[in-house]
């Protein structure tokens, strides 16, 4: 995770917010939104550069956009899955012939945070290489889109990602779009991408599996292009899609259709008796991550059970719970973590003691 982390030079007061937003990013389904996220500089503000303890501040004060957010904190399976990840990208970088390795995300709420994180650190390693500039496009990342019907609905998020008009205009009124595939071949091919992260790939219907993946193929066939599918039961899909069968028709419990691609896999974090370690890792980051001026080092441990039971281990919930806490903390002006303030959060499971 230090790619991720990397931390500027300290900031004046008035350069703190720039850290962390702009507060209407671009989206990272564009070439300028995902460029933004690889290089934007990560760092807690310092308590000393903040408004003072007790001073009012609005929504947009920098400790409340950056508890918005905070850091990324690295899961055991999120580590593993980095670390995976970079064993199977360098491989693929130096086939000079063959079908680069494809990789899958599955599992639960987590795996989009793996898949922007892997391709942040792959292009990170390759900005070590050589300096970037506005052509050179390592990375692609995409989401499935809502129709998926013909190669033309798989070719329109790569152009929108490239920034290209994929609209003709008919009697200036109205507007369809057309195959981008080959201007999308030719601007990949250009900027030299290298490795394509398709997410929401469960949003793939039945009926469109061995279309989509027929298209996945071709451009792996005409790019030295790694692939990365994310989604909710992705290992099944991808599999029934390289095997061109419905998923309908195939038994699940089979494992000669396994697929032979690696699988990274996110899961809940346990707090079992022995396993307990896992789970107090990631609160310690939290905890170290928090800049509330009555925030107690440790003191997100001594929560550790309640935010295991509220949470249930998904980090998605965890971080979302923390964060509105934290800003819940600033605008009462508490500016700290407490039991009373996380059951005063909307977040994740109820009390048993309610239902």
């Amino acid at each position: 995770m230090d790619a991720a982390r990397t931390a500027p030079k300290p900031a004046a007061p008035a350069a703190l917010a720039a850290l962390w937003s702009p507060l209407d990013p671009e989206l990272l389904t564009v070439r300028e939104g995902f460029m933004d996220f690889v290089h934007r500089k990560l760092e807690p503000p310092d308590l000393q550069d903040c408004a003072p303890k007790g001073t009012k501040v609005t929504d947009t004060d920098p400790r409340m956009i950056y508890h918005g957010e905070m850091i990324p904190v690295s899961t055991p399976d999120v580590t593993q899955g980095l670390k995976d990840a970079r064993r199977t990208l360098r491989t693929n970088r130096f086939r000079p012939t063959g079908k680069r390795m494809s990789m899958i995300i599955d599992g639960c709420a987590g795996k989009t945070m793996l898949l922007l994180q892997i391709g942040r650190a792959y292009q990170g390693l390759l900005e070590t290489e050589r300096r970037p500039d506005s052509e050179w496009t390592p990375v692609v990342y995409i989401n499935v889109p809502p129709r998926h019907e013909s190669n033309m609905d798989w070719s329109l998020p790569l152009a929108d990602f490239f920034g290209m008009d994929h609209t003709v205009n008919i009697d200036k009124r109205t507007y369809r779009s057309t195959d981008m595939t080959e201007p999308v071949i030719h601007a990949m091919r250009e900027s030299r991408t290298s490795l394509l992260l398709i997410d929401g790939i469960d949003r793939i219907h039945d009926s469109d599996l061995a279309g989509a993946f027929d298209y996945f193929d071709c451009l792996q066939a005409r790019l030295r292009l790694s692939v990365i599918y994310s989604g909710r039961g992705a290992t099944d899909i991808v599999n029934e899609g390289l095997h061109n069968r419905r998923r309908s028709e195939r038994p699940r419990t089979s494992e000669q259709f396994r697929s032979s691609l690696p699988v990274m896999r996110i899961n809940p974090i346990p707090f079992h008796a022995g396993q307990e370690e896992g789970w107090r890792t990631v609160l310690r980051a939290y905890d170290s991550n928090l800049r509330l001026y009555d925030h107690e080092p440790g003191s997100l441990l001594d929560l550790e059970e309640e935010l295991h039971e509220r949470t249930g281990g998904y980090m998605d919930t965890l971080d979302q719970l923390i964060c509105q806490t934290a800003q819940q903390a600033i605008e009462d002006e508490t500016e700290a973590i407490t039991k009373e303030a996380l059951d005063d959060m909307f977040v994740g499971r109820n009390d048993p003691d309610d239902d």
